[in-house]
């Protein structure tokens, strides 16, 4: 499979994507990807830097050997790479191939047909199941955070706004640029003091529900 970088839109990619270092997924490209194990590990060393088969397998709940046939595949399709820096003849370690990967329908030669916008939904909803799965595991965990609920800083919104396709473009990217002075390195440790991990979940999608998206009377 060819994972070289797509072509760009005629304005280029949106920061911070950089085809150099980064991952750029378009509709054809997701042949291979689109299962979730391998969508999560790509995530978990993207996120949490270079692993080995059981590493990763404790992490997700399967056994080494799943994850060690997955981790081959994603290497096949040239998105995950051996760290042989840190295999040490027992265990082989992985690390990905980029810096980070995002999803794209703006790629001039690929917009997607009808097969690989299917493609697309079930990566996506995919992608959005781990969004689901993880402010769900925080509001399960609530019960056991009594003492800290008065202090905690994490919280979640939805807000109503008006806007046109270039202010959604702008407010993104004011967004990312805010989120880009707090970014933690793939891998590194926590390097300052009262500091802890966390992760930001951005939506910034049309106001549809799903009868009103598909035209049917409600």
């Amino acid at each position: 499979m060819d994972v070289s970088a797509p072509t760009p839109p005629p304005d280029g990619w949106p920061a911070p994507w950089d085809p150099a270092q980064d991952l750029i997924l378009t509709p054809r490209r997701l042949r291979g990807l689109v299962h979730p194990i391998r969508v999560r590990l790509l995530h978990l060393l993207e996120a949490d830097g270079p692993a080995t088969a059981s590493q990763l397998g404790r992490r997700i709940g399967q056994s080494s050997g799943v994850t060690s046939y997955h981790l081959r595949t994603l290497a096949e399709l040239g998105y995950v790479v051996e760290d042989t820096e840190r295999g040490n003849g027992r265990d082989r370690w992985w690390r990905t191939s980029f810096r980070a990967s995002g999803f794209t329908f703006r790629s001039p030669d690929d917009p997607g047909d009808p097969e690989t916008i299917e493609l697309a939904e079930q990566y996506l909803r995919m992608v959005t199941a781990s969004y689901y799965e993880r402010m769900r595991s925080y509001v399960d965990s609530l019960a056991g955070r009594m003492a800290e609920l008065p202090t905690l800083p994490w919280t979640f919104h939805e807000y109503s706004i008006e806007l046109t396709h270039e202010e959604a473009r702008t407010v993104a990217g004011q967004v990312r640029d805010l989120l880009d002075r707090y970014r933690r390195e793939p891998g590194a440790p926590l390097t300052r003091d009262g500091t802890t991990r966390a992760v930001f979940q951005f939506q910034l999608l049309p106001d549809e529900l799903p009868d009103e998206a598909s035209g049917e009377p409600s």
